[in-house]
């Protein structure tokens, strides 16, 4: 499944994008809604991942989150990947240790802890190395936490779309143009 698009060259070696992503319930609100804060950075990251054929997987976890305000067809679901909370998923989750960041000295409510848990499992087992959401408290922390190892990288949309955040390696193009 893996696949990499040369975005330029880096080092001897070319930029690499990352070829999946896994949405979280934050960008699939602001990429519908137009009031929110963040949908023109939901949008701008939507259009790159279908221009640059980058897999968006929903979790049905999120999907639930999404269904409790306003209705799953209301997103473009024919361009995401609907992925399952499966057995793997599971056993990824709990060797996350999800037990040790919920409250009191953790950090959120304990059900939604436990639905960033499996999000964050399921992004490791779909090996998608990013994770992109409107959540600037809970779900980044725990990603920051558990990802030493660079797995999976939180993008947060408050901070507006970055083309580098999609890179692999974080690099940019110099948009020079042609001469």
């Amino acid at each position: 499944m893996s696949r990499t698009v040369s975005l330029g060259c880096v080092n001897n070696g070319a930029a690499t994008m990352i070829d999946a992503v896994v949405l979280d319930t934050g960008f699939l609100i602001s990429l519908v809604d137009r009031s929110r804060p963040c949908h023109a950075a939901a949008k701008a990251y939507y259009r790159y991942f279908l221009e640059h054929g980058i897999t968006m997987f929903s979790p049905t976890v999120v999907a639930a989150e999404f269904a409790l305000k306003q209705p799953v067809t209301d997103l473009p679901l024919r361009n995401f990947r609907v992925l399952p909370f499966t057995l793997n998923d599971a056993v990824r989750c709990a060797a996350l240790n999800v037990a040790q960041y919920r409250g009191p000295q953790g950090h959120g409510q304990r059900d939604a802890v436990k639905d960033d848990f499996k999000i964050i499992a399921q992004a490791e087992e779909q090996n998608a190395r990013l994770l992109i959401t409107e959540d600037a408290s809970t779900l980044p922390l725990y990603c920051a936490r558990l990802t030493t190892d660079g797995k999976v990288r939180i993008v947060q949309l408050r901070d507006g779309f970055d083309q580098a955040m999609v890179n692999q390696d974080g690099q940019r193009q110099l948009g020079l143009g042609s001469t």
